[in-house]
Parts: structure tokens; sequence; C-alpha cells
């Protein structure tokens, strides 16, 4: 008789990989989607923008899409900034967010997910 275990986990590295900032990391087991964080990366931003250009507010999510500052992975993102964009609006795919600590490398880009992600932290992340 034998038994075989077989994993669906898997790890995603949206950034953070050879960079300063950007850290977003898909944790997945089976049904469950969790996110590391979701923060901006400060050289990948100045490449498009700097302090008088910024992105379009009036464009949702686009921008940041079209310029890989944040992935484009359906139903994760807030319905608002998916009807500027005229994206399909759909329920959320991620489960939760762990939020690590709160330097904007980290946490920048969480208000952009839909508002039915939990996101989870400390106490100390709380009081920063």
């Amino acid at each position: 008789m034998s038994s075989e275990l077989t994993s669906n986990t898997s790890i995603t590295f949206y950034g953070g990989v050879n960079e300063i900032g950007r850290n977003k990391i898909l944790l997945e087991d089976k049904d469950t989607k969790v996110f590391l964080d979701f923060g901006k990366s400060f050289s990948r931003r100045a490449k498009f923008f700097e302090e008088f250009i910024n992105p379009r507010t009036s464009n949702g999510i686009v921008d940041f899409i079209t310029m890989g500052l944040v992935p484009d992975i359906s139903g994760i993102y807030r319905d608002d900034l998916m009807n500027l964009a005229g994206r399909k609006l759909e329920k959320p795919k991620v489960d939760a967010i762990l939020l690590s600590h709160a330097h904007s490398d980290h946490a920048d880009y969480i208000s952009f997910l839909h508002e039915d992600i939990p996101v989870y932290m400390g106490k100390l992340v709380i009081q920063f």
C-alpha cells in the first residue's frame, strides 16, 4: 500500500526580490490565498512619476497596473477603482493581507485592495 502526499502550496513574489520595496508575496495553499504585505516600489514608481507628476486619479487603477506598480490580478481591487478603469467587478479572490509593518514599501498599496479583504497586523503596526 503506497501513500502519496501532494501539495498545492505556492509562493509568488510580485516584488521585493532584488530590490528595496514593492513587497507583495502571495501565499497559496489549496483554496486559500493570503498576501504578505502590499507595498510600493520606490525605484519603479520613480521611473514614471515624480513630485509633481502623479498617476491619474480619474483613471482608477489602470496606470498602476499598466506600469507594473501593482499586479494585474482580477478580483482584488476596490470596486470604485475598477469602475473608473472600466473593468469588470468581481468578488475578492484573496482571503487576507498579513501586514508585517507600516513602512510604505510594505503597506502603501493596501488602500487599493477590496474592502472585503481583511488586513491583519500586530499591535505595533497599529501604533505606528
